[in-house]
């Protein structure tokens, strides 16, 4: 059995932690992440509504490239075209949530000094430029009692027509890599409960309930903290 800690020993460990957490994010937040380069263009099979609709109508092969940006406050093309797909994939589910749609706070949220993204565009001059995007932040989590920096995903949204290509996992496979490069010791995210298909993706990504998340503490809320540990002490 281990000797219990004393007070001392207890403060400089406390002292060490909040020092690498803060050395750690300042990194993060400072820095141009690496993407390895197999993942940064992948081919996407695309279907219109009506050749979903007809399993006789082959797919449309998409080239793309996924990219990393510090910010999208000066970009008002790829703004809009967020503010798009967030709507779109999750504007009703919102509504009925205990958050309310409120377009304006989002745009605020998605050009936040310490916003970060991954982007998904089209190659191809007839499609739609912008077709997902995960927003994330390096962040300590706990604004109280923090004991770990984390990269939190605020949201990853894909376009439906780009769906059912794996570019989902890609994504978070991407994300954690680059938690991984800066130390980051948890990715964290919230989604909702009524959001069965999203929950069950984290799940199959091994990514389970943090010990934050108002569950946890018998609380009622319409969502969840979801978190996958990449760095271990």
């Amino acid at each position: 059995m281990s000797a219990k800690k004393t007070k001392k020993q207890l403060r400089k460990e406390a002292t060490l932690r909040a020092n690498r957490i803060r050395k750690n994010l300042i990194a993060a937040n400072e820095a141009t992440p690496t993407i390895d380069p197999n993942l940064t263009t992948p081919k996407l099979k695309l279907y219109s509504p009506l050749e979903h609709s007809s399993s006789d109508v082959p797919a449309v092969e998409v080239n793309t490239t996924i990219a990393f940006q510090s910010s999208i406050k000066d970009d008002d093309t790829t703004l809009d075209a967020c503010l798009d797909l967030f709507e779109n994939n999750m504007g009703e589910m919102y509504k009925k949530s205990s958050w309310g749609l409120n377009m304006k706070e989002k745009k605020e949220e998605l050009i936040h000094e310490k916003a970060r993204y991954l982007t998904v565009s089209s190659q191809e001059e007839s499609v739609k430029k912008l077709l997902a995007f995960a927003h994330f932040r390096f962040e300590e989590d706990d604004d109280d009692k923090p004991t770990a920096e984390v990269l939190y995903l605020y949201e990853i949204q894909i376009n439906a027509l780009v769906q059912r290509n794996g570019l989902g996992k890609r994504m978070m496979d991407i994300l954690e890599m680059i938690a991984m490069e800066y130390g980051m010791r948890k990715v964290m995210l919230t989604v909702f409960k009524t959001n069965k298909e999203a929950m069950a993706f984290y799940k199959k990504l091994n990514y389970v309930i943090d010990e934050s998340s108002p569950s946890e503490f018998g609380e009622e809320a319409d969502y969840e903290i979801l978190s996958k540990i990449i760095h271990r002490d």
